[in-house]
């Protein structure tokens, strides 16, 4: 689904449990691609295709899965993470993760050659971006969680820290709800447009607008 020139997002719609995953477009050299969270390949209950309709999507947009040219990873749980390793060997996609959460990753046995170590702060790449990405530390959901953020586009990707209404688990191994808090009070102050969440719960995942982002996050806080 585009969202805009440079913005698309691959909502969930299958029955099984499964992430959103998003696309940054033509902000890597050589007009490649992000794709954050490409999901499972198959869903561990009810056996969905969810890689295969990933790629159908990408494709119904227009976009060439050899286009991509990086993979980040919000954090290890193999509902995101799984299909990386397919996106690796099948086109040579480069993955990343947060430094600290790669270790954490296998606790859930996830299985996925990460080919470079996140650091918090702006992405540094081996070649320039045409446009800085941020990588923000949000731990609470798992102790290495990104979210990743587009000052140009006013876009977050926010994996599993916030979702329509509601925020990630923090009963999970790594789970805590004192930085899911500190988490959530962090990414509230970016200046946003586009809050992009990695699952549809009660609603598909994508807030748009200031005032629709500003308000989801004030009630988000009165959890805590």
């Amino acid at each position: 689904m585009k969202l805009n020139q440079s913005l698309y997002a691959y909502v969930w719609q299958g029955n099984d449990n499964n992430c959103n995953s998003y696309l940054f477009a033509d902000v890597l050299e050589g007009s490649k691609h992000i794709l954050i969270d490409p999901g499972h390949i198959i869903t561990p209950y009810l056996q969905e295709d969810s890689y295969g309709r990933l790629i159908a999507e990408i494709a119904h947009d227009g976009l060439k899965v050899t286009d991509i040219g990086l993979i980040i990873l919000t954090h290890g749980h193999p509902d995101h993470i799984e299909a990386a390793e397919k996106f690796r060997s099948l086109y040579g996609t480069p993955v990343a993760m947060l430094k600290s959460e790669i270790e954490h990753s296998k606790t859930f046995g996830g299985s996925v050659t990460v080919d470079i170590a996140l650091e918090e702060g702006l992405l540094n790449l081996a070649t320039p971006l045409k446009s800085p990405i941020e990588i923000i530390k949000v731990p609470g959901h798992s102790p290495g969680h990104i979210a990743v953020y587009w000052p140009a586009q006013k876009a977050l990707a926010a994996g599993d820290v916030v979702f329509y209404r509601s925020m990630g688990r923090v009963d999970l191994p790594g789970g805590s709800v004192r930085a899911m808090k500190a988490s959530i009070d962090k990414l509230a102050t970016l200046d946003l447009e586009y809050c992009l969440c990695g699952h549809p719960y009660m609603h598909p995942g994508v807030i748009k607008g200031k005032e629709a982002i500003k308000l989801n996050f004030d009630l988000v806080k009165e959890y805590f």
